[in-house]
């Protein structure tokens, strides 16, 4: 590199941006393409390896005759200058190739991450033009219908023969289009940024003369290609004749793994997000997981305690902090942490650092005059790096690139990047913050309008509004304020589960919610033997629990009433929120007392672990065998583990840890008459042991009104006197026990009257969910189909309105102080039981900096993200020893579920006899 003799570029003389913008370098291989720059290597190191992937390697002359023959096959197929090519692999090999080969192509490509929605995937697909798709087989049914071509590199038609013509016909040159990379737009769409060769080339050729990168290091990738973080090591990897370690994306989430591969292969450079290294921190191999010479932070702030932690783990490693927005290619400002005190900075921050070559960066005021040292102004970027603008959007791209008075080159353009930033003593820039809407979130970049665009198209939303919120623990975390078009939403604030049909429904436990929608709406244990449900039937549920058997019922029938009876307080708020929610339609009234033989009160023992057992009559031990031959009636091979009882014993022991609630108790008999009810139509009876108690509640008069009754019975006691009662009042009886309920006293009691019209098919089909019910996980889904998972907000709040200010705009400032702890569940709290639970709830304080946590405390609704997850998995594996997958968080994110996989983890372990293996086979109650 050779530095030129320049004009001062700053005409504003005395500035610290006149001293240090004097950046301008000639480089010999400025005017290449940035393939070209690996090409020069591939000559230089034919043999060397190029490029990793767990087992699989390729030297250089090996990726280069891959890319070569996937480049021809590209232009015979219209690949040219000018073009997009989609570009949707899972991180391998072949993501390298396949870049490589567009590039060589003379296309650019347009990396398209396989996580994304395929809302959001065909939008970018449709706005870049692209009619074809590098993609895998296992990807290729997943992609959107564009019209674009999938072709699969691991396909067979890799195999055919290249049509002839298929030659270079059009080379591209440095002003060509290299790459589209799609960012987050304010106006609710994404907006493509085109990065000409000239600009990625004049990076990595700037980025590998500061740091000194000499051939032959390892580097890592553990980024999405869908961002340009990863640029930053993936380029000036394959153009110093360095190895680039390609990290699949479950080993970059797992320590463990990581670490196998930064020592084992011995890396030398990684770039990664703050965020995402602290959370892989969190377990025990935080010095294995530091390279051995360069760590270059990017894409958010990094506090400078963090840092010292990091230069104490590998006082070897040198740290980068790293700072520049995609429209201006990767990076522009780079600052090395030396081995003295740290700069104290007002944000407790790394500074920016300086410039790269040829960049120039300034601090501007709202005239566009740089600003004295110690102010604020707006950083505004010039340079070999500024982007050639936005894809299809010249007004954007004309109100974002203006014209660079500064520059000593005519037509130079600035980039304004709206972010905030004040010179330091000895010309450093600190980050402080942004002047318009626009936040960064574990890296990315969210425009937060576009994120309200998307709450706004959800039909149950009137308005929405999105902040960026700190959550106490440094960390920016979004936060929605919705206000729905129905004021009322009874599940907003409860503990919520999404059934296997899509209806979301307050509940207690979820694997007793989801035991009981298969019995009531699988299994159909209510219609079975001639029982029917019709329009305008008249209904009671004695025992309703949270209610499922009431939105069984409302889903078959039109103009249905129904009386659902529930003493359990805490399944009573449940009841009514369901009902509430889904009932809407049909004459639905909820009673918070028992039915009985007489109007009186008595205490209820609550099991607040297994609620549907609870009752009047409830016994611990008697309930201890049904739950042991629940469960070995679904896994009998459990039973030849000679430690089974005990080890089931240890699992329910705190699920039947009982409480006494006062609960009040009536007849039917004397219900009727209240409700003026003259028929009942079903009567569905599910009480624990209390069954002939509510039969013997019937006067003689009233008995004559029951056209069907459907009963579980408790067969030890209840069963002969119930039937006899009920074929004595003239019912047709049935009885019968679920293959589930085999070695229990527990059965189902049918009973009809002789003659009672035609039986219901069975099973009866059962018409889908509604969409109206709004709750902060239907939310998250929605948005979830549409935007990537970093611009999900994690916590929600409802509203009845947006606070206006005196000119009648939103006043964000006047919006009602977030929660930490999130989207918590309006309900009683419960402290953790088991000595499990109290350890993982502690984890989960830890690493949320959210307490007291309750055992029905949603992880994600406390402000969990995925990379707080990674960091809380690693914690649980090192404290419980046991090898959990990140996903069971998710599929799993309250204490008391979550508690039970480790429990049947650890279960498994000690009877197999082998590790856990982190699948589901365990005992789930």
């Amino acid at each position: 590199m050779t530095r030129t003799n320049s004009q001062d570029q700053d005409p504003r003389s005395g500035t610290p941006a006149a001293e240090w913008n004097q950046t301008e370098a000639e480089f010999p291989e400025a005017d290449l393409c940035l393939h070209q720059l690996f090409e020069i290597q591939a000559e230089r190191y034919p043999e060397r390896d190029a490029l990793v992937f767990e087992q699989q390697r390729l030297t250089y002359s090996q990726l280069n005759r891959r890319a070569n023959e996937l480049a021809r096959r590209l232009r015979s197929l219209g690949a040219r200058p000018e073009v997009c090519v989609g570009l949707c692999v899972e991180r391998s090999l072949d993501l390298v190739v396949s870049l490589l080969a567009i590039l060589k192509s003379g296309a650019a490509y347009l990396p398209l991450d396989p996580a994304l929605p395929r809302e959001r995937m065909a939008f970018m697909l449709e706005d870049a033009g692209v009619s074809l798709v590098l993609t895998q087989q296992a990807l290729a049914a997943s992609l959107p219908a564009t019209g674009a071509r999938a072709l699969c590199v691991d396909g067979p038609e890799m195999a055919a023969d290249v049509p002839p013509g298929a030659a270079e016909s059009q080379k591209p040159d440095s002003h060509s289009l290299a790459y589209v990379i799609y960012t987050s737009g304010s106006t609710g769409q994404p907006k493509g940024v085109c990065i000409e060769h000239r600009n990625i080339v004049n990076y990595v050729l700037g980025i590998v003369h500061r740091l000194g990168l000499e051939p032959g290091l390892h580097y890592a990738t553990v980024s999405t290609i869908g961002a340009d973080l990863g640029n930053t090591v993936i380029f000036p990897a394959l153009a110093t004749g360095g190895c680039l370690h390609v990290i699949s994306q479950t080993r970059s989430e797992d320590p463990d793994l990581l670490a196998e591969v930064m020592e084992g292969e011995g890396i030398d450079v990684l770039k990664i997000v703050p965020s995402h290294l602290a959370a892989l921190q969190s377990g025990r191999q935080r010095s294995r997981l530091m390279p051995r010479r360069f760590l270059i932070l990017g894409g958010e702030a990094s506090r400078l305690e963090w840092i010292e932690e990091l230069r104490a783990l590998a006082p070897d490693c040198r740290i980068i902090n790293h700072y520049g927005p995609t429209e201006t290619t990767v990076g522009v400002l780079t600052y090395a942490v030396g081995s003295g005190p740290l700069p104290a900075t007002a944000s407790g921050t790394l500074p920016l650092g300086q410039p790269l070559p040829n960049s120039r960066v300034y601090l501007l005021d709202e005239a566009g005059e740089p600003v004295p040292p110690g102010e604020l102004g707006e950083l505004c970027i010039g340079g070999r790096g500024v982007a050639r603008g936005y894809l299809h959007r010249p007004e954007l791209t004309s109100q974002k690139f203006r014209p660079d008075p500064f520059s000593p080159e005519p037509g130079g353009r600035l980039y304004r990047s709206g972010d905030l930033g004040r010179f330091l003593p000895g010309g450093n820039i600190e980050f402080c913050g942004r002047i318009d809407h626009q936040v960064k979130i574990n890296g990315y970049r969210v425009e937060l309008g576009e994120v309200e665009a998307a709450l706004a198209r959800h039909p149950g939303i009137r308005e929405a509004l999105v902040t960026a919120q700190d959550d106490g623990a440094g960390r920016q975390q979004l936060v929605a304020y919705v206000v729905p078009e129905r004021l009322e939403q009874p599940l907003w604030e409860r503990q919520v589960h999404t059934l296997p049909d899509g209806a979301a429904v307050a509940h207690l436990n979820r694997n007793e919610t989801d035991y009981i929608y298969r019995e009531i709406f699988e299994l159909q244990a209510y219609l079975r033997h001639g029982i029917t449900i019709n329009d305008g039937d008249v209904v009671v549920d004695a025992g309703a629990n949270i209610g499922l058997f009431t939105l069984f019922v409302s889903r078959l029938t039109r103009n249905l009433r129904l009386l659902a009876f529930e003493p359990n307080p805490a399944a009573y708020a449940c009841l009514k929120a369901n009902a509430d929610a889904w009932g809407t339609a049909h004459d639905i009234k909820c009673l918070p007392h028992g039915l009985s033989r007489e109007n009186t009160s008595a205490e209820l023992t609550y099991f607040e672990g297994l609620s549907l057992l609870s009752g009047f009559y409830a016994d611990a031990a008697t309930e201890r065998d049904v739950v042991r031959n629940y469960v070995a009636n679904q896994q009998p091979e459990l039973l030849a583990d000679e430690d089974f009882d005990a080890q089931v014993s240890q699992l329910i022991d705190d699920k039947l840890k009982a409480r006494s609630v006062a609960a009040q108790l009536r007849t039917l008999s004397s219900v009727m008459a209240d409700e003026g009810l003259e028929r009942i139509d079903l009567l569905k009876i599910n009480v624990e042991k209390s069954e002939l108690d509510v039969l013997q509640g019937l006067s003689p008069d009233d008995w004559p009104k029951l056209r069907q009754l459907v009963i579980e019975v408790d067969q030890g006691e209840n069963l002969e006197p119930i039937t006899s009662l009920l074929q004595q009042h003239g019912f047709q009886v049935v009885v019968e026990q679920d293959p589930l309920l085999r070695n229990t006293d527990l059965c189902y009691v049918y009973a009809r009257r002789p003659g009672n019209g035609n039986p219901a098919p069975h099973p009866r089909p059962v018409p889908a969910a509604s969409p109206e019910v709004l709750t902060p996980a239907l939310l998250r889904r929605y948005l979830a189909e549409s935007l990537p998972a970093y611009m999900v907000p994690p916590s929600f709040m409802l509203l009845e309105r947006l606070p206006l200010n005196a000119n009648g705009k939103v006043d964000r400032l006047a919006l009602p102080a977030h929660r930490v702890e999130g989207t918590a569940p309006v309900r009683e709290h419960e402290a953790p039981r088991t000595e499990t639970e109290k350890t993982l709830a502690g984890l989960w304080s830890e690493v949320l900096q959210v307490e007291p946590i309750g055992i029905h405390d949603d992880f994600f609704d406390l402000g969990g993200q995925s990379l707080l997850a990674i960091k809380a998995v690693a914690r649980i594996r090192d404290v419980f020893e046991v090898d959990l997958p990140l996903r069971n968080l998710f599929e799993y994110p309250t204490v008391a579920g979550l508690a039970e996989v480790i429990d049947s983890l650890t279960y498994l372990a000690h009877a197999q006899g082998v590790g856990a293996d982190g699948g589901r086979e365990g005992i789930e109650l």
